[in-house]
């Protein structure tokens, strides 16, 4: 048996006699706690974890009082609401998990706490090791699955976002200092190869050769040791793992030219007429570099894109109590407080306007840029600015629950999701690794037969002119570019799979109300009889509906001047009172002339309509008749005209009666619509679609809707929707423009012609230079350079896709 560690690799103190058997063989451990650490992976079933593991597990810290009695505050109710949230499945924390070295690490975990009961969900983001947990706390205590993950070799402690920040600061910092010093490297030896390779054609004495290698190996050392260590830890990762990446190949050209530089320097004496590679070494890791940190920088955007979101909800409110202002911090406001909002401020929570009006700023969650007029009654987006006046606003959500917070639960899952693109691009990529190393390996095996002295430099530059950078950047970076145009335009995606799906669409179905319409009704059409004025007809009709919640009393709610005494409301019928001494009646035809003794006149005012008919009588004469209906929106038809430009079949699937639904058809030029559905109907007919080939996307607002979007394809709900469709949904239009809609089907069509541009010249690329490289007509340095502008080719034309206005 080893005298390490099997669990952590520590050397295993004398004396101790820990053993486990594992998978049939006895193993040997430092501590009780590496032993029960291996203990609880062999007894649930996780032995494959020592199989694949790329690193030594950590070893595990013995718990003090301290740390358990911290643990155990993370039940206290108060301090979970500092970073919980609560969902229909139990309560959701994001977690930041310290100690994870490989994959393997979080298999194990995500297996190990996914197992534990009262565990709906637990998932480890890859990139930033920041964890979902989805639990019910009332069958497991927060704190018991704390120390579960403590026992398994890692810390987990509630995720901050300075945390990340800060993370993603180090990481830019290493990465700017790695490719500091390879730049610096790079032309210090391109200024010692200059002689290098006219020194036999120059007369430049052998000493001075000689002088140049050895500085040009001093200044190679370093980039080697530190600039190129990621490429030499990820190659070792992925040789234990048995997944193949461009590391390895990039990893074997940099080592080997370095170290074959390195011999002919220092042990060969007579070997001056042998090439050294260290310009090509030094050139080769720094555009290298160059081509990730811009790619990392992209990811970081779009990863800090949360942290942006959370900077819009101040970190103070300013609260009216007792008559006078106060100032809180913001996580303390509670449902029902009264906030001063000034101008200039934002509003640090969700809430209703009581007093007052102002214009505010939405452009941050809805991608408008125009403000919007905010009066009394009106619903107030916490992180948007007030422009105009001091208003009051009453809480209706504290900030964590606010529509920002929501934004960003709904970003973190879509981030947490991998496209089938960019799966199929991690494949085809691995593939191509393996083909590059076979290729190398068989130019290397002919060119030792034809010119031993010429096998070393071809064999170099073809695993660096074929170093498949540029395609494993050539789907990422563009579906990166893509989220975040599409967001800052105001469409959120909220699942990985969007972008694909638009560009696969062939239909589009729309429900009506609040989607292709307004969702309220509004004055379309007024008849007015008995010569009586409008304007005093409206305001009378205004004075009886003004104390009323219906949606029809809304269309007339401008027009109030007056109040009706007397009021009797009739559901289903209408509204009666006395507004200036005489009495009045409003709502159905019938119900309008219930009390006139010549209705049979009026029998003639009977015109079909699409929307609502109410009509205002005296009690004997009709006095008016006003046509309401729900208005399309203003985008709905240029919006209708672009989809069917574009190849889309256009549907409306309505639960309203024949004739409205009917009427809007014709209006919008769509031959494809059902009337009267019920949610059950809306799903078969996706269902029907579906078993033609059709790939649906549906547009809704409702919770009836619910059924049908997550039947289609692709769902989108409007920003106006509930919180719980818009959950089950796989985009929002923040903005509840349909014109954002055709934005994203262009923006999407743009990202699959930039993926395509970037992987037709990746592939092209290496396809056309292999064959120069294998026949010896491309130098190691020129390898290098190629390779590296085609990176940095791929990655600034998928950044077009960012930048780019449909």
């Amino acid at each position: 048996m080893s005298a390490d560690c099997f669990h952590c690799g520590e050397t295993i103190p004398p004396g101790f006699a820990g053993r486990l058997n594992i998978k049939g063989e006895e193993r040997a451990f430092c501590c009780y706690g590496c032993m029960a650490i291996a203990e609880a992976i062999v007894s649930g079933g996780m032995e494959q974890f020592y199989q694949h593991r790329s690193a030594l597990s950590k070893k595990p810290d013995e718990f003090v009082s301290g740390e358990l009695d911290e643990y155990r505050l993370y039940d206290d109710p108060e301090l979970q609401a500092e970073f919980t949230h609560a969902t229909e499945q139990g309560l959701e924390a994001h977690l930041s998990i310290a100690g994870i070295t490989c994959a393997a690490c979080i298999w194990l975990l995500e297996k190990e706490i996914g197992k534990v009961e009262g565990v709906e969900q637990f998932t480890v983001n890859h990139t930033t090791h920041r964890a979902t947990l989805l639990w019910q706390q009332d069958v497991v205590p927060l704190s018991q699955l704390l120390m579960q993950i403590r026992r398994l070799g890692f810390k987990a402690r509630p995720y901050e976002e300075d945390a990340v920040r800060q993370a993603a600061h180090a990481e830019r910092r290493s990465a700017m200092f790695r490719l500091a010093l390879a730049g610096i490297a790079m032309m210090q030896n391109m200024m010692f190869s200059v002689p290098l390779y006219l020194g036999f054609y120059s007369g430049i004495d052998e000493g001075f050769i000689s002088l140049f290698r050895w500085v040009s190996m001093l200044m190679c050392t370093p980039v080697v040791l530190y600039s190129a260590q990621p490429f030499f830890r990820a190659a070792i990762r992925d040789l234990k793992t048995r997944h193949l990446t461009m590391d390895l190949p990039v990893s074997i050209a940099i080592l080997g030219a370095y170290l074959a530089s390195s011999y002919i320097t220092v042990f060969t004496d007579a070997g001056l007429e042998s090439d050294v590679y260290f310009d090509s070494v030094s050139m080769f890791a720094f555009f290298l570099l160059l081509g990730r940190f811009m790619e990392m920088q992209t990811r970081h955007r779009h990863l800090n894109s949360d942290g942006e979101l959370n900077e819009l909800l101040p970190v103070t409110a300013s609260v009216l109590q007792n008559g006078s202002v106060k100032s809180i911090p913001a996580h303390r406001i509670n449902v029902g407080d009264v906030l001063v909002v000034r101008q200039g401020q934002s509003a640090p929570c969700d809430g209703l306007l009581l007093e007052g009006n102002s214009h505010f700023d939405e452009s941050a969650l809805t991608g408008e840029y125009l403000p919007v007029l905010k009066q009394a009654g009106d619903l107030i987006n916490g992180g948007t600015a007030n422009i105009d006046n001091t208003v009051h606003v009453r809480a209706t959500h504290t900030p964590r629950e606010s529509r920002v917070a929501a934004i960003i639960r709904l970003l973190d899952q879509a981030q947490a999701e991998k496209p089938n693109t960019a799966l199929l691009a991690d494949r085809v990529a691995s593939y191509f690794v393996g083909a590059v190393l076979l290729t190398a390996c068989v130019v290397g095996g002919i060119w030792t037969w034809l010119d031993a002295s010429q096998a070393f430099k071809v064999v170099l530059s073809v695993l660096v002119v074929t170093c498949p950078c540029a395609l494993a950047l050539a789907t990422p970076t563009a579906l990166t570019a893509a989220n975040t145009r599409l967001r800052e335009a105001g469409f959120l995606i909220t699942r990985g799979h969007v972008i694909e799906a638009l560009n696969q669409s062939t239909d589009i179905i729309f429900d009506k109300t609040g989607t292709l319409t307004e969702g309220n009704l509004v004055l379309q059409h007024i008849d007015m009889y008995e010569g009586v004025d409008q304007a005093h007809a409206l305001a009378i009709a205004a004075a009886l509906e003004e104390q009323s919640a219906h949606p029809i009393a809304q269309a007339f709610a401008h027009y109030y001047e007056f109040d009706a005494e007397d009021v009797t409301f009739t559901i289903g019928q209408g509204v009666c009172g006395t507004v200036g001494g005489q009495h009045y009646r409003l709502g159905t035809r019938e119900f309008a002339l219930a009390t006139s003794s010549n209705a049979a006149e009026h029998e003639h005012v009977t015109t079909p309509h699409a929307g609502a008919c109410v009509y205002l009588s005296d009690g004997e004469n009709l006095l008016g008749r006003f046509l309401l209906n729900d208005g399309l929106r203003k985008d709905t038809k240029d919006c209708i005209k672009f989809l069917q430009s574009q190849g889309l079949r256009v549907h409306i699937l309505s639960g309203d009666h024949e004739f409205s639904v009917r009427h809007m058809a014709m209006q919008l030029g769509i031959a494809d619509f059902e009337h009267s559905q019920s949610p059950e109907q809306k799903l078969a007919y996706v269902r029907k679609l579906e078993e033609q080939d059709a790939k649906v996307i549906m547009v809704g607002d409702g919770i009836n809707d619910l059924p049908v979007l997550s039947g289609a394809a692709l769902s989108v709900a409007m920003g106006a929707a509930s919180d719980l469709t818009k959950l089950q949904s796989d985009a929002i239009l923040l903005n509840n423009q349909l014109a954002t809609l055709s934005e994203a089907l262009n923006t999407a069509r743009r990202t699959r012609q930039v993926i395509r541009q970037n992987i037709g010249w990746a592939l092209g690329y290496n396809l056309l230079m292999l064959p120069l490289a294998a026949a010896a007509l491309v130098p190691p340095y020129f390898a290098a350079l190629g390779m590296s502008l085609s990176s940095l080719l791929v990655v600034g034309n998928s950044l077009r896709v960012k930048g780019r206005k449909h």
